[in-house]
């Protein structure tokens, strides 16, 4: 891994700094009408390390980052909001009132405008990567939500400085390393984007007490277990992963699926709702139902294995949480964490919302940022980011 900034030769240099940008904002905005962020979590990540660069003497830090996916230059995705937040977060007295190329929030700090604005950046471009790096001294990676894309600002600025890591990614690698190193853990998986979560499942496998699997990942399973899932959405590509899982838990028997569900007419609104056993799901009059949370059975089993664990780390809600007639399994599972005495990991863009808005994040003992990354990391795989 890149060594620590508090090995870096910071006074007096130009330091690039690489954070995580990357916000919730309540709404989509044009010039002269800011949206308001929602959630400043990945930005307050970085404040002890952009202090620390300050008070170490740096000439001058550099910030970037990148929001959302732009198509080009898209001004609703400006990061004018994300630098008046800093600035306010730093106690610096700066407000710009209008999306620009560079935001000046103290002579010593910058802030540079939304980085996929150039296509140089995802495309890990030579001539993007020289770019950011002229006239700059050295390079800090405190980023760990993008250190798993080889993008310009991640991959390519490291061969033109001496690169460092930051605080918040430290914190990262060192608290998700504690989890690879775990003989006693229960991971209790959900939502989407199955592929990325049966690799982590499938990694740590040999070293869990068990595996609570909900949302969209254990329609997967369930699918290839030959049951009816109705109009729910499967993840077809990653069967051959679910297979080999499945093959390892005949076994090994750590892989727990869900009984019951609870079902829906529409993802969007409550409508004929009911609660059903895996079998009636093969009812003809049922085949146009979505799938939405746990039942209340599989709640039941979950808590119990819950109450039991030493170390829990969780990704993925239970069901389609953001609809509150459909996110009591979610609740419930977060709430049945907070009362174990296991030490507490959790992580996921969906599942760390949910935590927030509900008032249940300070009791966990680490919420990583990362998304994509803590998976891969998590799945035993090499962050080029971190290289």
């Amino acid at each position: 891994m890149l060594p620590d900034l508090k090995t870096a030769p910071i006074k007096g240099k130009n330091v690039l700094l690489r954070i995580d940008t990357d916000v919730s904002i309540e709404s989509r905005w044009t010039d002269g009408n800011t949206g308001q962020i929602t959630d400043d979590s990945r930005l307050k990540a970085s404040i002890r390390t952009i202090k620390f660069l300050l008070e170490s003497g740096a000439a001058k830090v550099y910030v970037i980052g990148h929001r959302g996916r732009p198509k080009g230059l898209d001004l609703t995705y400006s990061l004018w909001p994300v630098a008046n937040r800093l600035a306010e977060l730093l106690g610096f007295k700066r407000e710009f009132s209008k999306p620009q190329q560079i935001y000046e929030i103290d002579k010593k700090m910058v802030v540079f405008e939304n980085l996929r604005f150039n296509p140089g950046e995802e495309d890990n471009s030579p001539e993007f990567a020289q770019e950011l790096a002229q006239g700059r001294d050295i390079f800090i990676q405190d980023a760990f939500a993008s250190c798993h894309r080889a993008h310009a600002s991640t991959v390519g600025v490291l061969k033109h400085l001496q690169s460092y890591v930051g605080f918040s990614v430290l914190r990262e690698v060192e608290n998700l390393s504690r989890l690879l190193g775990a003989t006693d853990l229960t991971i209790i998986i959900g939502g989407k984007k199955a592929k990325d979560k049966l690799s982590v499942i499938k990694h740590l496998f040999p070293r869990v007490e068990s595996v609570l699997v909900g949302g969209v990942v254990a329609n997967t399973f369930l699918k290839r277990q030959g049951h009816e899932l109705g109009r729910s959405l499967i993840e077809e590509e990653t069967f051959s992963q679910a297979d080999e899982i499945l093959a390892i838990n005949q076994k090994e028997r750590r892989l727990y699926l869900p009984v019951d569900r609870l079902l829906s007419k529409s993802l969007e609104v409550p409508t004929m709702v009911q609660v059903a056993d895996l079998d009636s799901l093969a009812d003809a009059r049922l085949k146009d139902f979505y799938i939405v949370d746990l039942g209340p059975a599989t709640i039941r089993r979950y808590q119990e294995l819950i109450a039991k664990a030493k170390i829990i780390f969780w990704n993925g809600n239970m069901g389609v949480s953001e609809v509150p007639e459909f996110s009591d399994g979610t609740r419930e599972i977060a709430e049945a964490i907070i009362l174990s005495k296991a030490k507490k990991y959790a992580g996921g863009g969906d599942t760390t919302a949910f935590l927030r808005e509900n008032h249940l994040d300070g009791d966990f003992d680490f919420l990583s940022s990362g998304g994509g990354a803590t998976l891969e990391f998590l799945a035993g795989k090499k962050l080029p980011g971190l290289r």
